[in-house]
């Protein structure tokens, strides 16, 4: 976090944060005297984000960046003040706050902006970021007044809990506002990241080295994990820096949400990726009301910890909601909760799907609705026809292209009219 990166880069004691409004907003803004950020800040790899919240910057809403605790939101508010400098920006008219050092009114900061940097914050173009928005009160209404008042100042928010973040943004800020959700990193940004000399154009050349890159990636797909190789200390970064902080200190902001049921239920469906969604189960398995489990479940969903998958139907009305399925929303999470990978889970994140299909018996584990591909998943190396049967029916049946994602080498199979593609899973992440 921002306080932390003050502290390796400048060696700021910490009880200066305890001092003027002045003092912390100077702090956190020494682009004002420097005219440049340093380069701990703005690191200098840029995700694929980067070019999105500058393409953003042509239009007068909010940009609001949204996604799980350290994928890097924070860098990319620094890099794109690095850039408005490089572009000539009067590093005066460039304002950054966290909410994390000081809870303060918007406009009293703008105030005190205005009387330290002699920037008449009213008239001039001025571009404001705020950081960890969530943690002021009211925020966007708040945002909203000034918002709809001064046409000349350009807002970037971000925030680390998720569901506050964009409900409040899509309930006040309409029309005001462009979210952003920002994801942990593809394998292309990773191999990036680690500057690694493998051209994912080349496969034939470098398959052997892009296998063993990508089950490295599965672990640490995050931008401070990249060049981390203890497997125990990736797995207790993901646990403690991510999903705890979400269990245990975002959930305070909600009333009723038990910090110990969260766990419980994290227990249950990281331990049990894919399981079916039964309150009438939950509630008796474990001694509570399924009034009270439905807040939980909807917190975990909405903070990104976990993503539930409904029975498809082509009639949006007749979509199933007593079998719904639920999975960790990211596969990085499951590892950093029990330890171990899945592969139904990497793919269900890979095609980030909300859809699978089951009819009687039978079943097909993927839905993707947008390209109408149908996919089964299948933790082997070799597939026979009884492992298709399923696929085949549904993708004849719906008109879908069948694809079987396993740990075997990429083929196709002809049967009848019908071309089923097999590939496995790191051959998905290279071709994206």
């Amino acid at each position: 976090m921002i306080i932390r990166s003050l502290k390796e880069t400048k060696n700021i004691n910490i009880s200066f944060f305890q001092g003027t409004n002045v003092e912390i907003i100077e702090i956190l803004n020494s682009w004002w005297k420097e005219n440049q950020i340093s380069s701990e800040l703005a690191l200098p790899y840029k995700r694929k984000p980067f070019q999105k919240i500058l393409e953003l910057f042509k239009y007068r809403q909010i940009t609001v960046l949204s996604g799980l605790r350290r994928v890097g939101k924070t860098t990319l508010i620094y890099q794109t003040i690095e850039h408005l400098i490089k572009e000539k920006t009067n590093p005066k008219n460039i304002l950054f706050f966290s909410f994390d050092e000081k809870k303060e009114e918007i406009t009293n900061l703008l105030e005190e902006y205005s009387s330290f940097t002699n920037t008449d914050w009213k008239k001039e173009k001025c571009y404001i970021f705020l950081d960890e928005i969530q943690k002021l009160e009211d925020w966007s209404n708040k945002i909203k007044i000034i918002y709809d008042n001064f046409p000349n100042l350009k807002f970037t928010i971000s925030g680390s809990n998720n569901l506050q973040l964009e409900r409040k943004a899509i309930k006040n800020l309409a029309g005001r506002h462009f979210n952003l959700h920002v994801n942990p990193l593809t394998f292309e940004e990773y191999l990036e990241m680690k500057r690694s000399p493998i051209k994912l154009n080349e496969l034939k050349i470098w398959e052997s080295e892009i296998k063993k890159e990508f089950n490295n990636y599965l672990y640490k797909p995050y931008p401070e994990l990249v060049n981390h190789e203890n497997l125990n200390i990736i797995k207790t970064y993901i646990k403690t820096s991510i999903i705890d902080r979400i269990v245990k200190d975002d959930s305070t902001f909600f009333k009723g949400v038990n910090e110990e049921l969260l766990q419980t239920l994290l227990n249950i469906f990281y331990e049990e990726p894919g399981s079916y969604l039964n309150y009438d189960t939950l509630s008796n398995d474990l001694k509570t009301s399924k009034k009270t489990l439905i807040p939980h479940i909807a917190y975990l969903e909405s903070a990104y910890l976990i993503r539930k998958v409904k029975n498809y139907s082509p009639n949006t009305r007749k979509t199933s909601k007593k079998l719904q399925r639920i999975y960790p929303y990211h596969f990085s999470l499951m590892f950093g909760w029990t330890g171990k990978l899945n592969l139904e889970t990497i793919a269900h994140t890979f095609f980030n799907s909300n859809y699978y299909w089951r009819e009687k018996q039978k079943e097909v584990n993927i839905l993707d609705l947008e390209n109408k591909q149908a996919i089964e998943v299948k933790e082997s190396t070799k597939i026979t026809s009884a492992d298709t049967k399923n696929l085949e029916f549904f993708s004849k049946k719906f008109n879908f292209k069948p694809v079987v994602v396993y740990n075997g080498r990429e083929e196709e199979t002809k049967t009848g009219d019908l071309i089923i593609k097999k590939t496995p899973a790191w051959k998905l992440y290279v071709l994206a």
